[in-house]
């Protein structure tokens, strides 16, 4: 398949660790105390920014395990700064404080991310499985808040915290979080102990559409990853506004919150490097597309030849209902959650209620 321009990556996520003092049930990483034996080294990771930032300018997401178990983490923002990738981090909030928000403010970090999976401190560390892991995020964002550095929060949705996502929007807003990120569970890694905390059909229905109307209200942002059905619901949603609405919003009445989502982005504008070099559509669908150490730190023919990256892309290509649907190339269904549950990649998404019209 021919290499498109569009398929370049706007978002990078590095996978620098697997090393956390947290326990997280959903982990996909299986994350512990430990250093893995493959982990790369410091001028590896550099190796693989330079390679990066001769492809594509995007932006990097830090991320593990716990990227600030890392003894050379300022070195590795400082130097992909330096290469020109706008530096974001993915933290799980128990490093941070005001002397490293400072340091990471001025190594080059642009933003973090914490997550919270509940509205309150019972939920949350039940989840994380570690008590007081609910008052070290709320800690934390209030650490990055003061110090001027945006974040956002994530949450992993299951059937436990269903009922707490109104609530943990609500939380994301008043922490002065710039965005709510709510992820839909794929149950893998250490997340695969959760199978049947996957969401049903007509649940996964009901939060999407409880996701429009929280959209709809939230002065912040929100992003939904995992869950690109959602990018449909919003496109017909919008189709159905009146006429006058549509001109209101073309002369620019809608706030810049309110952007088209995307649907599954894994391979083409999102990306993952493993912690052993491996280049992945995303963390939660476990198969390389190539080893950057194996090819010589050459990101670029990874990314545009990989078969396996090629044959993601190719969305008519995909089986059941995903493959006939007049929205695979706004949505194109989870292909992570489809291989966890199936163990076809290509297979329709596993919790999607949609039934597609034919297409012509």
């Amino acid at each position: 398949m021919k290499h498109e321009q569009n398929n370049k990556p706007r978002l990078l996520a590095l996978e620098l660790t697997r090393r956390c003092r947290f326990n997280c049930r959903h982990c996909r990483a299986d994350a512990g105390a430990e250093a893995r034996a493959e982990e790369m080294t410091r001028d590896q990771w550099m190796r693989i920014l330079d390679g990066v930032a001769a492809y594509e300018k995007c932006v990097i997401i830090l991320t593990g395990g716990e990227p600030l178990e890392r003894a050379d983490i300022f070195d590795l923002i400082g130097h992909g700064r330096g290469l020109g990738l706008r530096m974001v981090m993915a933290t799980c909030g128990y490093a941070i404080d005001d002397v490293s928000v400072k340091a990471l403010q001025e190594a080059g970090i642009m933003a973090l991310s914490f997550s919270l999976d509940g509205a309150e401190a019972r939920t949350h560390d039940a989840f994380r499985r570690t008590p007081g892991a609910f008052d070290t995020v709320v800690k934390a964002a209030e650490t990055a808040r003061r110090a001027g550095m945006r974040f956002q929060i994530n949450t992993t949705i299951t059937r436990t915290n269903l009922a707490e996502a109104p609530r943990i929007a609500e939380l994301a807003q008043r922490l002065g979080a710039y965005c709510w990120n709510p992820f839909v569970l794929v149950p893998t890694g250490r997340g695969g102990e959760m199978a049947d905390e996957l969401l049903e059909p007509r649940q996964y229905a009901e939060l999407l559409a409880d996701l429009l109307t929280i959209k709809s209200q939230s002065p912040i942002e929100l992003r939904v990853t995992c869950g690109p059905q959602y990018a449909r619901l919003y496109r017909e949603a919008e189709a159905r506004k009146p006429k006058m609405e549509g001109m209101q919003q073309a002369a620019g009445a809608r706030p810049a919150a309110f952007v088209a989502p995307n649907g599954c982005m894994g391979g083409r504008g999102f990306g993952f490097i493993s912690y052993r070099g491996d280049v992945q559509t995303c963390g939660f669908l476990d198969i390389s597309a190539g080893n950057l150490v194996e090819s010589g730190y050459d990101f670029a023919r990874v990314w545009e030849g990989s078969a396996f990256l090629n044959e993601i892309r190719d969305v008519p290509s995909y089986h059941g209902k995903c493959g006939r649907c007049a929205y695979g190339r706004v949505c194109g269904g989870c292909r992570a959650r489809a291989y966890a549950v199936t163990g076809d990649y290509l297979a329709e998404d596993p919790i999607c209620w949609y039934e597609p019209r034919i297409t012509p």
